[in-house]
């Protein structure tokens, strides 16, 4: 409930009150079980203990005013529960209280407490119980033996106001922080299913394109020996294997309630060797250089990096093979630079770098991995042919 988060959602509390309010926020019963009896001690005690000045005579306190004064603290128990009922049966406690003349001692300070819960635990907007409560004060202009009435009545009132303005910004408070924790929680969802949305269409998209140009080089060859039509439909099962298995584990966590994910290696930059070797089977020839040494890259670099180089060979199989590639891995103190670039589509095989059906999602996918970490894309045709993909990233992830 979010009445119950009042001490953690409060700024600017730090040190002893700020852990004293945490601990009430955490144990919000036993806090005011505390509450009411220590109320209570006092509300007692003071029909014996304290007297107000003037003439006043009050009838002598009796198991009558124990009673009642009980009656106006003990509601206080369900005062998040039930805020309205706590404010009538405390208001109607406290006038029955008064009227039959006892001493007022400091009775009346619960009710001011169920007014404050009451303006912070409220479920709605409806202010019936407040406009009972004030019918309760007004009445006492006609409670007989008040030395002065109206003054008792302008004290509440003023007292009531005070104390429900500062309730009801605490809720205004708690349900804004709830909205805006709300919102956080559904961006945070619609990041991940971005994420995973990225992820899937990288998969597939690569697997798709190896299976794919495996199987069109192989139909192409006018009679294929047995055994490299064996290895082409191996390297295709495994290909097929390898994207089912990675599906299986994004799916997984679509799946998975939080804290049941079991985590398995993502990709990395050295697993960039395996993939040139995987798409070079599909009859993409591909060259790797590397320059300056290699260091030790954030998990999300690791992976944006092995995903663009990914996507970047899958998008030359499908629009430029056969052809040669080269993936350039640069790394610096803070960055590592990337770049795919090939030499276009073989002559008389001319293709387009956005297939019919495509929607450059692969592009776009490339683009917004980068942004989020940080660093700089850029993607377009080569001055003699071909195409490239520059990426830059900082090692250490976003700043």
């Amino acid at each position: 409930m979010a009445s119950e988060q009042l001490a953690g959602d409060l700024p600017g509390l730090g040190g002893l009150p700020g852990r004293g309010l945490a601990w009430t926020r955490q144990h919000p019963a036993t806090t005011d079980r505390t509450l009411t009896a220590l109320l209570a001690v006092v509300a007692v005690s003071s029909i014996w203990l304290m007297h107000w000045p003037g003439p006043a005579r009050y009838r002598s306190p009796d198991a009558g005013a124990v009673a009642l004064a009980l009656a106006v603290v003990a509601p206080l128990l369900w005062r998040r529960t039930r805020p309205d009922l706590v404010l009538v049966a405390s208001g109607t406690a406290l006038l029955a209280y008064d009227a039959l003349n006892y001493p007022s001692g400091l009775v009346f300070l619960a009710t001011f407490w169920a007014v404050y819960s009451y303006g912070c635990h409220r479920r709605s907007d409806a202010h019936w119980p407040l406009a009972f409560w004030i019918a309760a004060v007004l009445a006492h202009l006609a409670v007989p033996g008040e030395t002065n009435p109206s003054q008792t009545v302008l004290i509440y009132l003023a007292a009531t106001a005070l104390t429900f303005i500062r309730g009801d910004a605490v809720r205004s408070g708690l349900l804004r922080a709830a909205r805006e924790k709300e919102a956080r929680a559904l961006q945070a969802v619609s990041d991940e299913r971005a994420r995973i949305a990225r992820e899937l269409h990288d998969v597939v998209a690569h697997a798709l394109g190896v299976i794919v140009m495996q199987a069109g080089g192989a139909g192409v060859v006018p009679s294929l020996a047995e055994a490299d039509a064996k290895t082409v439909l191996a390297n295709i099962e495994r290909t097929g294997r390898q994207a089912f298995a990675e599906m299986r584990r994004l799916v997984g966590v679509l799946r998975a309630d939080e804290g049941e994910v079991e985590l398995a290696p993502q990709p990395a930059i050295a697993e960039i060797p395996a993939l040139i070797a995987d798409v070079g089977s599909a009859g993409l020839h591909v060259a790797l250089k590397v320059s300056g040494k290699p260091r030790a890259a954030s998990p999300g670099v690791e992976l944006t990096a092995y995903r663009i180089v990914q996507e970047s060979l899958t998008n030359c199989l499908k629009h430029a093979a056969p052809t040669q590639a080269l993936v350039s891995l640069s790394w610096s103190e803070r960055e590592l630079s990337i770049a795919i670039e090939d030499d276009g589509p073989a002559p008389g095989a001319l293709r387009s770098r956005h297939t019919p059906g495509s929607g450059g999602n692969g592009m776009a996918g490339m683009r917004e991995r980068v942004i989020l970490f940080g660093g700089h894309f850029e993607a377009g045709p080569r001055k003699d042919g071909g195409y490239r993909v520059s990426v830059c990233l900082p090692i250490e992830g976003p700043q």
